[in-house]
């Protein structure tokens, strides 16, 4: 009986068959991933790795793009680390409270050199074993590596089990081909082609959401075009997540006087600050005051005057500026304090 062939990608049964050099790979009609049909044998394990992807403008591509969304402290784990160039690049860019690598090939012992620990087993088996814990690494990198397994599901989910919660994944891999000039990649040892689509559908289906990706990245001359993403734990709706109201800039302010009793209410303050912190609102709508927001009032300008030392939280973007001249013409001898909604959404 044929065995039934399904999209390492995405899934979908029975994928169109093409012949390239009399060999059979697959073609999706729903995310457009490839895989070879008739694969070859690759010994890795005596495989040398040259010089190919290390030039110091790939490595600082690759470290610029994943550097700009990773704290200092991490503990990092990279699934095929080579020589160990990334970690380095990484390293220059970032303090890691440990940077540990899978590799296969001699490569490895440079590796050691550079990384905290270097393992010579798959993934899988070292999870299973317990020499690398589970939900244990802020980050999990693979560059160039996705194309070579024959069953990369079975190393996302893998990689998964190595992140934790809030964790970030990296991947790597050829665009398509590799190559804007070449209709199809012919690299024997390559069994899967991605693209954008079937790469992100992919990492969906092991509960990651694509943050960023980039088409474009060069590895070297034959593979100009290189697909880079990172993605994290897909976020569920109503999930426990820190409120707005618990940002530093808040820290001690028992109550707030919000300034903007509009659509910003619904939009960030219902379901992301704490309702019970809002003293009163203040709008200059005359039409709104009087009416009650959330279980408070809402108010003109002059309500500052009721009081003193208020926090003012001005829950506007469009009008924030012009929101602050006026406190600070008007109001100073009753305002300590004022916040903006941009400041606590971080921007």
């Amino acid at each position: 009986m044929t065995r039934q062939i399904i999209c390492a990608a995405c899934e979908a049964a029975d994928p169109e068959i093409v012949e390239i050099g009399g060999l059979r790979r697959t073609s999706c009609p729903h995310c457009h991933h490839s895989q070879r049909v008739d694969i070859e044998p690759f010994d890795y394990t005596h495989f040398a790795m040259g010089s190919t992807g290390i030039a110091p403008e790939r490595l600082k591509a690759q470290a610029d793009f994943i550097a700009t969304r990773l704290g200092d402290g991490a503990r990092a784990l990279e699934v095929g680390c080579a020589a160990g160039d990334l970690a380095q690049a990484l390293r220059e860019r970032r303090s890691f409270a440990t940077y540990d690598g899978v590799e296969f090939s001699p490569a490895r012992e440079r590796a050691a050199k550079r990384l905290d620990r270097v393992f010579d087993a798959p993934l899988e088996n070292l999870l299973s074993s317990g020499a690398i814990e589970e939900a244990s690494y802020d980050v999990v990198l693979s560059s160039h590596c996705l194309e070579h397994l024959d069953d990369p599901s079975a190393m996302i989910a893998a990689m998964r089990r190595a992140l934790k919660p809030d964790g970030l994944l990296f991947i790597e891999t050829p665009n398509r081909s590799g190559h804007a000039r070449l209709p199809f990649d012919d690299n024997r040892s390559h069994i899967h082609f991605f693209g954008v689509l079937s790469l992100t559908r992919l990492l969906a289906r092991h509960g990651l959401e694509t943050i960023a990706a980039e088409t474009g990245a060069r590895l070297d001359a034959r593979y100009s075009d290189s697909l880079r993403a990172l993605a994290r734990a897909r976020a569920t709706l109503g999930v426990e997540a820190p409120l707005l109201s618990d940002h530093p800039s808040l820290a001690g302010v028992d109550k707030v006087v919000v300034w903007g009793a509009g659509r910003m209410v619904e939009e960030m303050l219902e379901h992301y600050f704490d309702l019970a912190r809002i003293a009163f609102f203040i709008d200059k709508d005359e039409r709104k005051h009087g009416t009650i927001r959330f279980g408070a009032p809402v108010r003109g300008p002059d309500a500052l005057a009721q009081g003193a030392n208020w926090t003012v939280l001005v829950n506007s973007l469009e009008m924030e500026c012009a929101i602050r001249a006026e406190i600070a013409a008007n109001h100073t001898a009753r305002v300590a304090r004022v916040v903006s909604i941009s400041e606590l959404l971080g921007s």
